[in-house]
Formats: C-alpha cells, sequence, structure tokens
C-alpha cells in the first residue's frame, strides 16, 4: 500500500499551543512524522509519500520560514544518514521534486546546496533497500511535475503518451490514499497519480493527528470497493 500525506497545520498548532519557536514547531511537526512512519510500517505500508514543502511554499512563503524549514530538513537527512531505525527498517528515501527551481528560488542558496548535498547522499544510502519507501516532496508540484515529465519524454525522442509521462515522473508510483490534515483540497499534490486515490481530510491539525485516526483511515479504506470506472 502506497499513502500520501499533506501534513498541514503548523502555524495554526503553534497558535493554538502559543509556541513561539519556528525550529521547535517544526521539529515537532517532523518527529510527528517518525511516529507516522513507524505506524505505517507496523501496519503494513510499504510507501509513503510525503508532502513536504511544495514549490508556491518556496515562492511565495516568508524568507525566514523558508530558510528555517531548509535547516530542519537538512539537520534531519544529516541524522538519517546514521538513523539505526531507519537503516534497520531498510527504508529508502528518495527526493522527489525539482532541484533546479529550488536552488534559483531559494532565499539562501547555500543553505539549499547544503540541505540538497546532504539529501542526496541519504538517497545514495539507501538506494539499496526495498522494504519500505520514503518519497520526500520538497519543491513539489503536481503541474509542474507533469510538464517535466512532458519535456522529458521529448528530450528523450519517446512519444507522449500515458505510460512516458508515467515513466517521468517524480513519484512514479500511484498512492492507494492520500490523506491531508486541517484542510480539505489537495494543493497541486500527485495531480497525475491520485486519478484513483481515495482521499481523506482529517478535521485535526497535524500534530494532533494519532495512530488511532491512521488506522481507521486504513480500515475504512479497505472496506471501500475501488472500481476504477467500471
Amino acid at each position: 500500500m502506497h499513502v500520501g500525506l499533506i501534513p498541514d497545520g503548523n502555524r495554526r498548532f503553534m497558535a493554538k499551543k502559543h509556541i513561539k519557536n519556528l525550529i521547535m514547531s517544526y521539529d515537532m511537526g517532523i518527529n510527528k512524522f517518525y511516529d507516522f512512519l513507524e505506524w505505517c510500517y507496523d501496519l503494513k505500508v510499504a510507501e509513503v509519500t510525503l508532502y513536504a514543502l511544495s514549490t508556491e511554499n518556496v515562492q511565495n512563503r516568508d524568507k525566514l520560514e523558508v530558510e528555517t524549514l531548509f535547516k530542519v530538513f537538512n539537520n534531519h537527512a544529516k541524522k538519517g544518514l546514521t538513523d539505526k531505525n531507519l537503516h534497520e527498517k531498510k527504508v529508502r528515501v528518495r527526493f522527489c521534486g525539482d532541484r533546479d527551481y529550488l536552488l534559483n528560488k531559494s532565499p539562501n542558496r547555500k543553505l539549499a546546496t547544503e540541505m540538497l548535498e546532504n539529501l542526496r547522499k541519504l538517497e545514495e544510502a539507501t538506494k539499496g533497500y526495498t522494504t519500505f519507501t520514503l518519497n520526500l516532496a520538497i519543491a513539489y508540484g503536481g503541474r509542474q511535475e507533469i510538464v517535466h515529465a512532458v519535456k522529458q519524454a521529448i528530450a528523450k525522442g519517446i512519444e507522449v503518451s500515458e505510460q512516458s509521462i508515467h515513466d517521468n515522473l517524480w513519484v512514479p508510483s500511484e498512492p492507494d490514499i492520500i490523506i491531508r490534515t486541517s484542510e480539505e483540497r489537495l494543493s497541486n499534490f500527485l495531480l497525475w497519480q491520485s486519478a484513483y486515490s481515495e482521499i481523506y481530510f482529517v478535521e485535526k491539525l497535524w500534530q494532533e493527528f494519532g495512530k488511532d485516526d491512521l488506522i481507521a483511515l486504513l480500515e475504512k479504506y479497505r472496506t471501500r470497493e475501488r472500481r476504477y470506472g467500471r
């Protein structure tokens, strides 16, 4: 099973809990995601795609917030290189997004370059793992991904078709379900891949999401009949 995740509500959680430290708040969100990965692993989910940062976020969010996210991602990428749990569970980590866009639009190119290098090292260190796959959608946009895939097919001299687009997507597999906390829209996430995904919107803020919520959604999914147009 492949689960797509849009973990929304960080700034509202900060306001609700009167948290002033942005790095601490985002660290809390990522620690919750580590919990989420553990739950998925225990529940026999094989792949997770995390919508960590959209192309719109890179361009439109406050400079300080984007830099803070880069610092947090960079720190956790470095941590992942020696994370015993990640390597024991054979988790393959993949960067899925527009690296050039991230560098060109970044408010801090030096930090962005360092982050990308550490993510590259993490990809390289885990590329042989097959038990579980984690796709990190950073500087990602669904429309941009489709445009990129079409351009790649043309550059390779391949006829543009559903198959050739699929073969050149940043995220090559389709999620069975997509979960979004605290909002009810896809926000340019996995637009091609979500054609037949079950989509679940959860009212809770991301940091309030629990294992029981995930179990309930997976059970609900398993009771649904997927007809694929039949």
